[in-house]
């Protein structure tokens, strides 16, 4: 076999070279010798997949066994928090670097204006920065179940902070809006249900630009999913009189981060609260809660006995269609509440409940016809049943008369 100067047989070799440049570039650089647990981590992340290095984020040379030649140079230890989100805005920032990955570059700017930003740049360091809610050198898509960004873990990377009691108090926040968050009727649909249209912290306050929204903003905010509700609210009265009093939207109602499912019963005691037991709003408030539930009886009563007739083996296609109709329109009547207009949620409860009346009209109607016609032919059933008897009896009282 042939061998190089050194004595290495030349194919080795080769090998060799073929090898190392085959390998990732991460594993050309000898950083975990020193620091094996992070470059176990950063095997694992997304910027391994990458190929981003080491020196990508911390300089120096990478290459080197001595602890002073490695950390030369424009080596950063990234041990200042304040210098972190810059350093990552150096990357996700270049517009041709992250086209491919469809991702965003206005991030670190957002993240700027944040209250998380500001506050770094203030001088307060232990406001979030990039590496508290991504990892330091574990990070992962926001798609992989396991990263800290990932939608079901969210409100716990957030709550690393949040939820600090201690920490919480120094800036007067309120270090339960975690545990309120997840006893709320989205906590339970995201992280009990595992709903991905449920919202977590950030579908609410912003992802880099993580901000709480003020008094004209929570509407907004509330609409991008509940866009029929904030409809109705924009064109009844609360909207323009919250604004003006500075009373936060929806929130004043349902609460921010321990959001119930509302029950239109609520609304009577809602508008008492502000307006007074015998006020008008309150009358108002009770009208609108009788118009809905009304209709929301007489619905379940066709409901019912549509049941009933697919029992009686009637015909139910149609009355079962018209049912639902019934149902949708309740469903439409639920959000124009918020109009806090009786003649609204009034056309759409006459409707579903006038649909109901007449489906229980017809089914009753049916079920009387299948009763009677029932009723009839056990009758004759009975009867001819009474005439076979009577013969049979004749006959034997006969045979018994003719026997000597």
């Amino acid at each position: 076999m042939r061998q190089t100067r050194q004595g290495l047989p030349l194919a080795g070799l080769i090998c060799a070279l073929l090898a190392l440049a085959a390998a990732p570039a991460s594993a050309q650089e000898t950083c975990g010798t020193c620091h094996p647990e992070n470059r176990v981590s950063f095997d694992e992340s997304i910027h391994a997949v990458e190929s981003v290095t080491c020196s990508d984020c911390h300089g120096g040379d990478p290459v080197s066994r001595e602890v002073e030649a490695a950390h030369s140079g424009k080596f950063r230890s990234l041990s200042n928090r304040r210098e972190v989100p810059e350093m990552c805005g150096s990357c996700h920032s270049e517009l041709e670097r992250m086209r491919a990955y469809n991702l965003p570059v206005d991030q670190y700017a957002i993240y700027l204006t944040s209250q998380h930003g500001r506050a770094v740049a203030g001088g307060e360091t232990r406001a979030a920065i990039c590496t508290d809610c991504h990892g330091v050198h574990d990070i992962r898509r926001p798609r992989d179940p396991s990263s800290s960004a990932n939608e079901r873990n969210i409100p716990a990377t957030c709550g690393q902070c949040h939820g600090d009691e201690t920490l919480m108090q120094e800036f007067d926040l309120d270090p339960d809006v975690v545990t309120d968050y997840r006893s709320s009727i989205h906590g339970r649909l995201l992280l009990e249900e595992g709903s991905s249209a449920a919202p977590n912290c950030t579908s609410c306050h912003g992802v880099h630009g993580a901000t709480p929204p003020g008094v004209g903003d929570v509407d907004k905010v509330c609409g991008a999913c509940h866009e029929q509700t904030r409809k109705a609210f924009l064109a009844g009265p609360h909207y323009r009189g919250m604004i003006d009093a500075e009373i936060p939207e929806c929130a004043s109602c349902h609460s921010n981060h321990a959001i119930k499912r509302f029950g239109i019963e609520r609304v009577e005691s809602l508008c008492a609260e502000c307006h007074g037991e015998d006020s008008d709003q309150a009358i108002l408030g009770h009208k609108i809660h009788t118009l809905i539930e009304v209709a929301s009886e007489a619905v379940a009563g066709a409901e019912e006995l549509v049941h009933r007739a697919d029992q009686a083996a009637l015909e139910v296609e149609d009355p079962l269609s018209r049912v639902e109709e019934a149902k949708t329109y309740l469903t439409e009547a639920l959000p124009v509440v918020h109009t806090v207009s009786q003649e609204p949620v009034e056309q759409l409860t006459r409707r579903a409940q006038s649909i109901a009346e007449e489906v229980e009209h017809e089914l009753y109607s049916k079920l009387d016809r299948s009763v009677a016609h029932f009723g009839l032919v056990l009758f004759w059933f009975y009867l001819l049943l009474t005439i076979a008897i009577l013969v049979i009896l004749k006959k034997k009282l006969q045979s018994e008369a003719e026997a000597p």
